[in-house]
């Protein structure tokens, strides 16, 4: 064989050895405006694909928070910080939980349909108190759903196993059904468009989260699920022993 030839034949077996970009999923991009009352509002970004959840403050947010759908543990990453903060699913501790009673309303109003889909306005009470006022399109992102449900339910057996260290303050009746033992109850009825949660605390405040645009079927770049190599990392154990 010819040495140019030669040559050419070891090129072509490089370029077939050579180890392949990871290639791009798709998935869904949700766009958000979150408000408490406190301060502007402020947006919100939630990528969903087949592995992962990604919620971040838009393309040139630096912190973020990933969810990995198959090990169901939460990534919560600080670039101020240069710290991942690693929160692994837990198992709900022994005992019955607390007695909770829990109440649906639905509004009988027309509201605008969302993607082609109805829209309906729920009142979520627990022990009496409202707890989310819900305005939910049935069938509108299912994946978005499923992701959301994953993500809560997993984070709710975190905050099961930490029970017995929380604040009273912080164990109202809707404290510990929307966060602890009804996690993801208000994803039953379809996406929530619209959320309003009551500051059980304090009823002049209340955070609002409102669906301003979403995009199905999203070319999505393999560094958007990619946590930095060059961050510590801490679980949540560790945090709290510090």
């Amino acid at each position: 064989m010819k040495p140019i030839a030669l040559l050419g034949a070891v090129f072509a077996l490089l370029l077939t050895c050579a180890p392949k970009p990871e290639p791009a999923e798709r998935g869904t991009a949700l766009y958000f405006v979150e408000n408490d009352g406190t301060e502007p509002a402020t947006p919100v970004r939630m990528i969903v694909s087949r592995k992962f959840l990604r919620i971040d403050g838009g393309e040139r947010s630096r912190d973020f928070l990933l969810y990995d759908r198959a090990a169901r543990t939460t990534y919560d990453v600080s670039a101020a910080d240069r710290l991942i903060l690693v929160i692994e699913p837990r198992a709900a501790p022994a005992g019955a939980p607390p007695k909770l009673t829990h109440r649906i309303k639905r509004d009988t109003a027309t509201f605008p349909a969302v993607g082609g889909r109805s829209v309906v306005h729920y009142s979520l009470l627990t022990n009496g108190r409202l707890c989310y006022d819900l305005y939910a399109a049935d069938g509108l992102l299912p994946d978005a759903v499923a992701a959301l449900r994953e993500y809560r339910e997993a984070l709710a057996g975190e905050q099961r196993s930490a029970i017995g260290f929380t604040p009273n303050a912080a164990k109202t009746p809707c404290d510990l059904a929307n966060h602890v033992y009804a996690p993801a109850r208000h994803l039953t009825y379809g996406f929530p468009v619209r959320l309003v949660e009551p500051d059980p605390r304090d009823p002049k405040r209340r955070r609002i989260t409102e669906l301003t645009d979403y995009r199905t079927d999203v070319e999505m770049a393999p560094a958007l699920f990619q946590l930095p190599e060059s961050f510590r990392r801490m679980t949540l154990r560790e945090l709290q022993r510090r």
